[in-house]
């Protein structure tokens, strides 16, 4: 049964005098009455708010004569009537417009008509000519192949782009993670391959801006895409979101979401050197708020945009300064040129995957088993087992098929991958023993937890305190959210992050020994470390 037709047995009509982006918020709404939620899951359909549509469209604003606009996919069309709207409310000289929106759900195309029907005559009645064309074809298989320069489609075709891009996984064998090779690698998510055709199509010196989630800022999943898309994209603003639900409540998106407007250079940064003395002197805006209810009472900073990000580093990360504060310790990070790899440690992810190992895991200890650590057996500064939960047990077995994901019982810090939303940090570690476990030769680590380890020889209980206390700081966490809007810790941003010199971490963990660690609390930690590096945090 086809959504639409319900939808249209039921139309909404425009009231008199209505906005053209408040009849297509209304039409949104309408819509998703009666889609189910697997339905816009698998179309990667998060409709954008009417206020964030109007945030957006303020902030990229041009005036010239024809403006030509890309909506890469539409749905409704809540941002391209946004957009137009804004533009004629500024002073301006616009005479014609043209939309080119894409979009291939069958189920919202009727109502994507209706809405921009209804904008070409909103707009007429301002003696202002308007001319759109809904493209009912895959924007990144109609497009793909600007990304290897090798297209008929010619770049430089528009003045801006506004975009809510949908937003899910891509396998590596998906045909459009295939078209799109050059700028990803392995599996990504959808949104980074629109934003890479979307930069490629503007013209010099043309307006993007977007919503997507900010997981894009950094991972190794993104890292190709950051590459090639701030090369071309000069930042010119960001506004984000802190909650991780509140900007796309209705929609239950768990995710830090991020708007970002640029512009495109008429160089790329790696074709002429000139072009990074550029960058160093361009600005970026910044503004906060936790969601849609203080979104017009934002906070408001200024930054160099190569202190966001620097183009000539090997991960180009994007961090977002949420205040001076955050700013600050972000600099001091860079002042550091320690890594894990400086201090003899390295991380890895816990190999038992649970699944494929279902007979081995069981809840009651037997012969020839051995301790199985998950996420719930880490918390700060401390690791519990066992610890009773439903269907996580405690012991695995020691058979031929377990083997190969056993680790050795050595000296280890476990780190949990994921938090949850009522974690206050978002990185959680535990140093691990190998003396409270000294009968057994082997554990079992659950891929859920990434443990640190020394490659060579094995960490002692200071180094493992040391490291374990700095992890578990309001410093650390301070920073580690500045790039990371996931619910997920991954190893690569790990390995990437900063350290102090090994002598501070040192005298860390003689702090923490000295105390003892049941006796350890956030405010110890983080007063140590404030002390330790002559801080104020």
């Amino acid at each position: 049964m086809f959504v639409s037709l319900k939808v249209m047995n039921e139309l909404i009509e425009p009231h008199l005098h209505e906005l053209p982006s408040s009849f297509a918020d209304r039409l949104g709404l309408h819509y998703t009455s009666f889609v189910t939620q697997e339905h816009k899951k698998s179309q990667g359909q998060f409709f954008t708010p009417h206020q964030v549509a109007s945030f957006i469209s303020k902030k990229i604003l041009i005036n010239q004569f024809k403006i030509k606009i890309l909506d890469p996919g539409c749905g409704i069309g809540i941002l391209s009537c946004a957009l137009v709207e804004q533009l004629l409310i500024s002073p301006s000289n616009i005479k014609e417009i043209e939309i080119d929106a894409f979009e291939t759900d069958n189920e919202i195309i009727p109502l994507a008509r209706i809405c921009f029907d209804y904008l070409r005559i909103w707009v007429s009645k301002k003696k202002i000519d308007l001319k759109h064309k809904i493209i009912v074809n895959d924007f990144i298989l109609a497009n793909s192949k600007i990304l290897n320069n090798r297209s008929e489609t010619e770049e430089g075709l528009y003045d801006l782009v506004i975009t809510n891009p949908p937003y899910f996984k891509v396998r590596k064998d998906d045909e459009r993670a295939i078209a799109s090779k050059s700028i990803i690698r392995n599996q990504t998510n959808i949104y980074s391959i629109f934003l890479m055709i979307s930069a490629k199509l503007l013209k010099d010196n043309g307006k993007l801006a977007f919503i997507t989630p900010r997981s894009f800022a950094s991972g190794s999943y993104f890292k190709l895409f950051r590459e090639k898309f701030f090369s071309i994209i000069a930042l010119d603003f960001i506004h984000l979101f802190e909650s991780r639900t509140e900007a796309f409540q209705r929609d239950k998106v768990l995710q830090e979401s991020i708007i970002v407007c640029g512009s495109k250079r008429k160089y790329s940064l790696n074709q002429l050197q000139i072009s990074f003395e550029n960058a160093h002197q361009e600005k970026t805006i910044i503004s906060t708020s936790q969601g849609l209810r203080d979104l017009e009472q934002s906070n408001i900073n200024t930054y160099t945009s190569s202190d966001l990000i620097n183009i000539n580093s090997n991960s180009n990360i994007l961090f977002i300064p949420t205040s001076s504060k955050v700013y600050d310790v972000i600099k001091l990070f860079k002042t550091w040129e320690n890594k894990f790899t400086s201090l003899g440690c390295d991380i890895s992810t816990g190999p038992v995957v649970a699944f494929r190992c279902a007979r081995e895991i069981q809840s009651i200890k037997g012969e020839k088993v051995l301790p199985m650590l998950w996420l719930h057996n880490v918390s700060k500064m401390n690791t519990a087992w066992p610890v009773d939960k439903a269907g996580k047990g405690q012991f695995i077995k020691f058979t031929k098929k377990a083997l190969p994901v056993l680790i050795p019982n050595k000296n280890y810090i476990l780190v949990r991958r994921f938090s949850s939303k009522d974690d206050k940090h978002r990185l959680i570690a535990s140093p691990y023993f190998s003396s409270h476990f000294s009968e057994f030769n082997y554990i079992g680590v659950e891929n859920h937890l990434n443990y640190i380890y020394k490659f060579l020889g094995e960490l002692n209980e200071i180094e493992i305190l040391g490291i374990c206390g700095f992890l578990n700081s309001e410093l650390f966490d301070i920073y580690f959210r500045s790039f990371n809007g996931n619910t997920n810790v991954s190893v690569t941003e790990l390995q990437q992050i900063p350290f102090p010199n090994i002598s501070i971490i040192k005298k860390l963990g003689e702090l923490i020994k000295a105390k003892s660690l049941k006796k350890i609390t956030q405010k110890f930690i983080d007063s140590k470390i404030n002390s330790l590096l002559n801080l104020n945090i």
